[in-house]
């Protein structure tokens, strides 16, 4: 059994096939959100249809299945519309585990992005930093444990992220 979870909220245009085109040191859980369940079946066995923002579902579901939050060391919550290989999600989990992180993500290259400390810079192999966006955050099980209530506090998400640091005492 894989150590590391990876919960991508899916919908009829997901990169998420991206995620699993080679050798996966995680296990996918697709929470779909609209009606194109059918159409991804087979891409894992943990698939949910549910409706709402990412973090909602994230909550719903995991609190609808705590053995999850136990069966796993790591999670990272993808956007669907990140372009990722299965070997970029590897290396997100490696440098949690390698590094001892609780709160991650990984640097942005082109793609849509809020903060200029999320980019990509090729010069760093790590950065520290007091924040991370909402769009691919990666959690260790204790950290998501301390936020996960902060997903179903809000619609949207929006402004969520500035408290995970505060939660953990980070």
């Amino acid at each position: 059994m894989n150590k590391n979870c990876l919960i991508v909220a899916a919908g009829d245009k997901s990169l998420h096939r991206q995620y699993i085109d080679g050798p996966c040191d995680f296990d996918m859980h697709l929470l779909v959100y609209d009606n194109s369940a059918e159409k991804w079946r087979g891409d894992t066995p943990y698939i949910c249809k549910l409706h709402g923002y990412k973090l909602k579902m994230t909550y719903a579901y995991l609190t609808a299945n705590p053995e999850i939050l136990d069966r796993y060391d790591y999670f990272l919550l993808a956007d669907d519309d990140i372009s990722m290989t299965s070997a970029d999600v590897n290396a997100v989990f490696s440098a949690m585990r390698r590094y001892g992180l609780q709160i991650g993500q990984p640097s942005l290259v082109d793609s849509y992005y809020s903060w200029y400390h999320t980019l990509h810079d090729e010069f760093c192999l790590l950065r520290y930093t007091n924040f991370v966006e909402v769009m691919i955050p990666c959690f260790s099980r204790e950290a998501l444990r301390k936020v996960l209530f902060t997903f179903n506090e809000n619609d949207c998400g929006w402004g969520t992220e500035s408290h995970w640091p505060l939660l953990i005492d980070s």
